[in-house]
């Protein structure tokens, strides 16, 4: 069975049906759901999670109320579709090393944090709807658009 990381916005173009790529963020989820796709995400993914489903984006309102997102949030964790990785003192000095290397800073770090939890549990390939700005890492991971 393939084995992959989910990022965050494929997380939230599966649950937002309003979103462009929602049949492929949706194919995807049912990908795990039908077992061909061990996926992973992380104690990061959870919390940007929340965070984009709180979050004002040119809206009125955010999507979700705080207690509505915890509810998602928790939801997904327990629907036992994706094993949740931590984000260990570990994964960070690799990731602070990695950036160094690359001379990566500022938010994209939190990119480099991705990289290194996946590094650090042997996994090899992403999803995320953010391609381009993954770029940077494919001689490490394979970066692959939901489909």
């Amino acid at each position: 069975m393939d084995r992959a990381f989910v990022d965050t916005n494929v997380l939230i173009s599966a649950i937002d049906t309003s979103r462009e790529r929602h049949q492929q963020a949706f194919r995807l989820i049912q990908r795990v759901k039908n077992e061909e796709l061990e996926a992973f995400i992380s104690t990061q993914i959870l919390g940007e999670l929340y965070v984009a489903l709180t979050r004002k984006t040119g809206r009125d309102e955010p999507p979700l109320s705080p207690k509505e997102a915890q509810a998602e949030v928790s939801s997904m964790v327990s629907s036992g579709l994706f094993t949740v990785l931590p984000v260990t003192e570990f994964v960070m000095r690799k990731a602070i090393d990695l950036s160094s290397r690359r001379r990566i800073g500022g938010v994209r770090f939190w990119d480099v944090v991705i990289i290194a939890t996946m590094l650090e549990n042997d996994i090899h390939a992403l999803y995320t709807e953010d391609v381009k700005d993954f770029r940077r890492f494919d001689d490490l991971v394979e970066i692959r658009p939901p489909r």
